[in-house]
């Protein structure tokens, strides 16, 4: 087995007005507290390449994705390889806006073009660079580990994942090549009134282990609907360096105990499209003031993905936007029922289609303006999407 790791800075120019998503609208960056970044680990076996790139933005939507993945054919080493991309966000709340929603206003779109444009540029030389950097490894890690207190259901509190999922791929001579975390919790230690540019806990969480391991690290998002968001006690960058250290250490720790699994190891990718008919009001709205592109057909549906990946003992379900834990607890059952030694989910993978519920939960607000308890119903593209990616996934994973 091959792996490359490569990263890019994708920090936008406070030249211009960068408007911060994830809470209200007209929040305007002041400075930067740490940089925002894209990183890749291309994965190869004898037969198959997989490119996982990680996005420290809100979201990325599928038709941009697909900007990448065609720009990307350009390449001799692209067409050589014939990877599958997989580009997930992490989903901090304090990035530029790369949907549209978080403007000086409800009518006026928040994303800069001009950035838009750098970025995915910078996103397509990232995965290159991955994939001309694989090097033979000489075996992998995979484990987990539950990690309660960190973070917490503001929706439901009886109903929290607090896995930690890990792997890490080591050299010839058992040293670190690339770890990865994946975890459920939005990175929002830092709250609405912040106007710093930062990733959050998981640039704190980044930072530890390479100081650790001397290594890179890649964190992916997981089953972060419901709200899961930090358990904190204030919303301060302190907070976020304790809660990205606590899951580091923790982290290494776990993988210490794990056993080395030595080459040969097996990638297994199998992906599935998904239909399913925008009905979400506010969402027609923005589409019909231009605040984000139409993704519907002509019919009024939308096209989005879930995949099934499996690298050794490890399978990763990725779903197209913010999975609450009821599902995402559901679905690594039956991963693990099906055959997977360890289970994660990888969220906001290749599109961003807001909150994923179990159908029996969602109540749509009679005023979606003010939603109340009823917050994800309002950022959800459909009350049908919960269980069409679950019974997706279901058939990738039975299959």
């Amino acid at each position: 087995m091959k792996v490359g790791y490569a990263s890019g800075i994708i920090t936008p120019s406070l030249d211009r007005p960068v408007y911060l998503a994830g809470f209200g609208q007209n929040r305007r960056a002041e400075t930067v507290h740490d940089d925002l970044t894209v990183r890749a680990v291309a994965i190869s076996d004898s037969s198959r390449t997989v490119v996982l790139c990680a996005l420290d933005l809100i979201g990325f939507f599928r038709k941009d994705m697909h900007d990448v993945t065609e720009t990307l054919k350009v390449s001799e080493t692209f067409r050589v390889l014939s990877p599958d991309i997989i580009i997930a966000s992490l989903h901090p709340h304090h990035g530029p806006d790369t949907m549209g929603l978080w403007g000086p206003d409800d009518k006026t779109s928040g994303l800069d073009p001009v950035y838009f444009t750098e970025l995915k540029n910078r996103i397509v030389s990232t995965i290159l660079a991955a994939l001309e950097n694989m090097q033979e490894i000489g075996g992998m890690k995979a484990t987990s580990v539950h990690f309660p207190g960190l973070a917490k259901n503001a929706r439901n509190p009886e109903v929290v994942d607090d896995e930690l999922t890990l792997l890490q791929f080591l050299d010839t001579g058992n040293h670190p090549v690339v770890s990865l975390y994946n975890f459920p919790c939005h990175p929002e230690v830092l709250w609405e009134h912040n106007s710093h540019i930062t990733a959050d806990y998981p640039g704190c969480l980044r930072k530890e282990v390479e100081r650790q391991t001397s290594a890179p690290c890649i964190f992916f998002s997981a089953d972060l609907g419901g709200m899961m968001t930090p358990n904190v006690k204030d919303h301060s960058f302190e907070e976020a360096h304790f809660m990205g250290k606590q899951l580091a250490e923790q982290g290494l720790i776990t993988l210490s105990k794990a056993p080395l699994l030595h080459d040969p190891l097996t990638i297994i990718l199998k992906k599935k499209e998904i239909y399913l008919r925008l009905t979400n009001i506010l969402f027609k709205i923005a589409i019909h003031r231009g605040l984000f592109p139409d993704i519907r057909d002509k019919k009024g549906f939308i096209t989005s993905e879930v995949n099934l990946l499996k690298v050794g003992p490890l399978w990763l379900a990725t779903v197209p936007g913010e999975l609450l834990p009821k599902l995402g607890l559901a679905l690594k059952a039956d991963m693990r029922a099906a055959g997977a030694r360890y289970a994660g989910v990888i969220g906001l993978a290749n599109d961003e289609l807001g909150y994923i519920l179990p159908k029996e939960e969602f109540r749509y607000p009679i005023n979606p303006l003010k939603p109340g308890k009823h917050y994800e119903e309002s950022m959800s593209v459909s009350k049908e999407i919960g269980p069409i990616v679950v019974n997706a996934l279901q058939e990738l994973v039975r299959g």
